[in-house]
């Protein structure tokens, strides 16, 4: 009798799950933003790449982001993370399209509050840039990472393929090394690692040794503001060594000084290279 009377109780609950699975199913919750969007990390083809640089101001307060080519872009996103001293400092900036081309901002190393008080970063090292494009069409997102570093801080990448010694004599304001992650124009050939350029707030040859980890490479190139020319190089334990004594070449910008309550200033970016491997 116990068991005759479970009967009716277990169809009930049987009956009750197989609704609450229906509702499940046939709902119409949304599915979240964003789902099912690939991220690319540096995949994306290098004629495809926009030519960045940070640039250094002659303040050392700032820098200002230089880019060619982003209007390729239908939206991006600019991350930047550096470290100032023990402590890690980051900023973001969204580029709003249409992305102009050249795009350029200036990118306050420190912080300013609403009443116009800003405080600067000091003792600056090496940071890491992520730089994420979306293009019409294309159901992902890229996102091109690398390095950057402070000459005066820190003379190496993070990852220590590149490494500058600047003439101790010939050290103009602050040099930043990076990744450029694209070209200004084609190179003709596949390029190795990474191209890497060197940018400075004065017009004076960038003169110092750069040194490369490595040592399968077997031509190098620079890229003047017009053309790409040869670069001589030595080996020397296990690493490719150039002395280089280089003019940089200079586009002129319009920028928003926000540590000065968005006053309007023309700056001279100066780029040395890009420099470009090949194997």
């Amino acid at each position: 009798m116990k068991i005759k009377s479970l009967i009716p109780i277990l169809i009930f609950a049987v009956l009750l799950a197989g609704c609450a699975k229906k509702t499940s199913t046939s709902g119409t919750t949304p599915t979240p933003a964003g789902a099912g969007t690939k991220i690319l990390v540096n995949e994306l083809p290098m004629d495809q790449r926009p030519f960045v640089a940070l640039v250094p101001h002659e303040t050392g307060k700032l820098f200002t982001f230089y880019a060619e080519n982003a209007d390729k872009a239908s939206a991006a996103t600019l991350d930047l993370e550096y470290q100032s001293g023990d402590l890690l400092k980051g900023a973001r900036s969204t580029l709003t399209p249409p992305i102009s081309n050249p795009y350029t901002k200036a990118i306050i190393l420190g912080s300013c509050s609403t009443g116009g008080k800003c405080t600067f970063d000091s003792d600056l090292k090496s940071g890491t840039m992520k730089f994420s494009l979306n293009f019409t069409g294309v159901a992902a997102t890229n996102v091109l990472k690398g390095d950057f570093t402070f000459i005066t801080g820190q003379n190496n990448l993070p990852d220590g393929k590149f490494t500058f010694a600047p003439a101790k004599s010939k050290i103009p304001n602050n040099i930043i090394m990076g990744n450029s992650f694209g070209i200004p124009k084609s190179a003709g050939k596949d390029i190795y690692l990474y191209p890497v350029v060197l940018t400075s707030a004065s017009d004076k040859n960038i003169t110092g040794t750069l040194t490369i980890a490595d040592t399968s490479v077997t031509s190098i190139e620079i890229y003047d503001g017009q053309s790409y020319q040869p670069l001589k190089f030595t080996k020397k334990d296990n690493s490719l060594v150039i002395n280089l004594d280089q003019k940089p070449w200079s586009k002129s910008a319009t920028i928003t000084r926000d540590d000065i309550k968005g006053t309007q200033e023309t700056v001279n970016l100066n780029v040395v290279g890009p420099i470009v491997l090949f194997k």
